[in-house]
């Protein structure tokens, strides 16, 4: 009974599975495509069968050898391929359950998905609900043609378990929820596209121990959700937001730019890290749909407690935060040269501006007409202290940008306070020397540019740094 085979056991849900299994006393063989993928399960007693989904004769001998098994593997990328995606999604799952039911295994839990039970129209729904056919991915349909391959294998009495699981999130995950807790804590979540849209958020642990108690107390012919309570996303931000410390979006952006974002998926893409099938999934899971589904059967027959969803981000936010502080400490390493340089720089200008003014406003100025007034050589004094506390100020940011990212938020305010100075000056200079006109046109746009850079990247750290 304790001798199974997990599929998928490197994804986000087998990696947990495969190490809850174990330390329950589980003997636990592995299919994986790539070995090197699954050193540490490997390393923590996990027998790894090298094979493939796709090709039945690369675990048909393993079968002979387990209990049970239990079918995760899967390709969720919405922007795979459809051949690929039938290839696994559902060829793949038909491949395992004709091998495990020829080879006589006693007992196999297919960990399917929610997606494939559909939109729930903002009524909590229960196992018997069925998808209404209108799929938002390609994914979301070849997960949805498993699924019904599974209900088929089931109801012709093969001892299969469904276990539906809903949306999944934890550390190390993924997906919309991931990218959600990872924008919150970087600051730039600002609006909710939909807040009546919402899911049912289910920490993977819990799901990991849901699999298990369907493997040992479910029975063969039957679908059990593995379902937290449901939630709207504004009051998962809401618990986001208590549980970080951090401000949640406030407003609500109308459904129009909804359908704008969806219709400019293609375009987007390349601007982003996600390619277009990704964006129109996840703008269509943020605006309208929702997927409410009920666990209480699951807790009922198999005895499931899963944390809820307050303790669950209280479990998450460490993972996430680790991640935030890196990337941000990251960022903010990128802007140590460039404010040194330009330190340098600006020393250069304000020492001449005070020590050479004439040499200043030979160089920088030859024709602008009253700069040998004294009220202009009082300017250009105040303007040469000026060079010089920007520049005192981004040395010390640029020394240890990682250490104080509050001083690089301010380098990036002054440079930014500067443009309209900037732009001011432009307007009303008779400047006719090559550097002065050079630098009537490249200042603005570089202090707005390195500005806004400078900005973000310190801001980002002081959030990650302070929690604020």
């Amino acid at each position: 009974m304790k001798n199974v085979l997990v599929t998928g056991a490197t994804g986000f849900i087998g990696r947990p599975l495969t190490l809850h299994l174990l330390d329950q006393g589980y003997t636990v063989k592995i299919l994986v495509r790539d070995p090197t993928s699954a050193r540490d399960l490997a390393n923590r007693g996990a027998e790894v069968i090298e094979g493939n989904l796709t090709v039945s004769t690369s675990f048909d001998h393993v079968m002979a050898e387990v209990d049970g098994v239990f079918h995760l593997a899967a390709l969720t990328d919405p922007g795979a391929h459809v051949a690929d995606l039938k290839r696994v999604n559902v060829i793949g799952t038909r491949n395992i359950l004709d091998a495990a039911l020829k080879a006589g295994v006693g007992r196999v839990v297919y960990c399917g998905c929610d997606s494939s039970l559909g939109d729930t129209g903002g009524q909590t729904r229960d196992e018997s609900h069925g998808h209404d056919g209108t799929f938002t991915t390609v994914a979301e349909a070849t997960k949805h043609g498993a699924h019904q391959l599974v209900e088929r294998r089931m109801a012709a009495g093969a001892p299969i378990i469904n276990a539906v699981v809903s949306t999944v999130y934890g550390p190390g995950g993924g997906g919309i929820v991931g990218d959600l807790i990872g924008h919150h804590l970087a600051g730039r979540v600002l609006a909710h596209l939909d807040e009546r849209a919402g899911l049912t958020f289910t920490h993977v642990d819990d799901v990991a121990v849901g699999l298990r108690l369907a493997y040992e107390e479910g029975e063969a012919g039957e679908r059990y959700l593995i379902a937290d309570k449901p939630a709207t996303f504004a009051q998962f931000f809401d618990h986001l937001g208590q549980e970080s410390g951090l401000s949640e979006p406030q407003f609500q952006l109308p459904q129009r730019v909804g359908d704008a974002l969806v219709a400019l998926a293609p375009k987007l893409a390349p601007l982003s890290e996600r390619k277009a099938p990704e964006i129109r999934e996840a703008v269509a899971q943020l605006r309208g749909t929702t997927r409410f589904y009920s666990g209480k059967k699951a807790r009922q027959k198999l005895g499931w407690r899963p944390r809820g969803l307050a303790q669950g981000l209280r479990d998450t936010l460490p993972w996430y935060r680790r991640r935030e502080r890196e990337a941000a400490d990251r960022l903010l390493e990128s802007t140590s040269i460039p404010l040194v340089g330009l330190t340098l720089f600006d020393i250069g200008l304000g020492l001449s501006a005070l020590v050479f003014p004439k040499m200043y406003v030979d160089l920088m100025h030859p024709h602008d007409g009253g700069l040998h007034l004294p009220a202009a050589r009082s300017l250009l004094a105040r303007t040469g202290l000026l060079w010089l506390f920007f520049a005192l100020v981004q040395g010390a940011a640029g020394s240890n940008p990682v250490k104080h990212p509050e001083l690089v938020l301010i380098a990036g305010a002054l440079r930014l306070m500067d443009v309209p100075a900037d732009i001011g000056y432009a307007l009303t200079s008779h400047d006719k020397g090559l550097l002065g006109k050079a630098g009537l046109v490249a200042a603005p746009i570089f202090n707005l540019g390195f500005g806004a850079f400078l900005a973000y990247a310190g801001y980002r750290g002081v959030r990650a740094k302070f929690g604020t």
